[in-house]
């Protein structure tokens, strides 16, 4: 089994299957198609977000779009993205301050009011650890 991968600022990453082909993930200017999930470490895993629940139709999932480089998303799970590449699966722990602690209204924006209640919770509560867990899959490059 792989071990986790420390990054400097404390991001841990596990890759779960590489990805394939030429692009892979830079630190700007990729755009890139997601499906995701996060769960809250601080209450037993908690998922708080799931590109499952993006399409308000329900006919499956909608991918979270996001271009690196321009601050649109949460510094952290960025940071866990470069060097993905398309099909790849990793999980992605992201330590509170480069979180929503730090970075509130950043993607992934959570949408529903019972799981913004939850991520609240943990985010508004100095007392509790608020480490986000990321499962991420790379659905497209451009």
């Amino acid at each position: 089994e792989t071990p986790f991968i420390t990054l400097p600022s404390g991001v841990k990453t596990k890759d779960f299957k590489l990805g394939t082909g030429d692009d892979k993930i830079l630190p700007a200017n990729s755009r890139i198609f997601l499906q995701c999930t996060g769960r809250l470490l601080n209450l037993n895993g908690v998922i708080f977000y799931s590109t499952k629940n993006n399409d308000p139709t329900g006919f499956g999932p909608e991918p979270l779009v996001i271009t690196t480089g321009r601050g649109e998303v949460l510094p952290g799970l960025e940071e866990g993205l470069v060097g993905m590449k398309r099909g790849g699966v990793r999980r992605i722990i992201v330590p509170q301050e480069l979180a929503y602690n730090g970075f509130p209204d950043l993607e992934p924006r959570v949408s529903r009011p019972e799981d913004r209640r939850a991520l609240d919770s943990v985010v508004k509560n100095p007392r509790r650890d608020g480490a986000i867990l990321f499962d991420v899959s790379v659905e497209r490059i451009k």
